[in-house]
């Protein structure tokens, strides 16, 4: 025998089959995993918003780490160009032609350069303009000691001695 069964009877089983027991567990057991799963996905996000924030910085310490590595090497050409004399202008103007990132290609790009272009010569010439002083000759050492006793002989004797 089959019931039909008016619509609004089957409203009312239907409502009446949400309070039973074992709807009421699996329902919270629902809830249970999807605030569980809510929770994870919330996890997540604060672990990509942190892994987000970490890269940024690590970021802005690799734009830090390139600069200081370059005012390094600026620096390290500057010495070596100072080494082979050159002057503060001429380091200026010529720091963007020296090639290299270790110090032996540094000094290397510098020596190069300075076959093509002289550095200031900080040391002068003395010989250049001036040459050498004479010293006085004396013939004879006799004669000198003659002259010598000539002219302070009259301290010593009063002015009228001869020899």
């Amino acid at each position: 025998m089959s019931e039909k069964r008016t619509e609004t009877e089957q409203l009312y089983d239907g409502m009446t089959a949400q309070n039973k027991p074992e709807d009421v567990e699996t329902q919270t057991e629902q809830s249970e995993e999807a605030e569980a799963v809510e929770d994870q996905t919330d996890a997540l996000l604060e672990i990509e918003r942190e892994i987000e924030s970490y890269q940024s910085k690590i970021a802005k310490l690799d734009e830090q780490l390139a600069g200081f590595k370059s005012e390094s090497i600026a620096a390290a050409k500057r010495k070596a160009m100072r080494e082979v004399h050159y002057n503060d202008d001429q380091i200026e103007r010529y720091l963007s032609h020296i090639e290299g990132e270790t110090v032996d290609e540094i000094k290397a790009s510098v020596l190069k350069l300075s076959m093509d272009i002289t550095p200031v010569d900080p040391y002068g010439d003395p010989s250049a303009m001036n040459g050498a002083k004479q010293k006085p000759t004396h013939a004879d050492p006799g004669e000198l000691g003659k002259s010598v006793y000539e002219r302070i002989k009259h301290k010593i004797w009063g002015g009228g001695a001869t020899l």
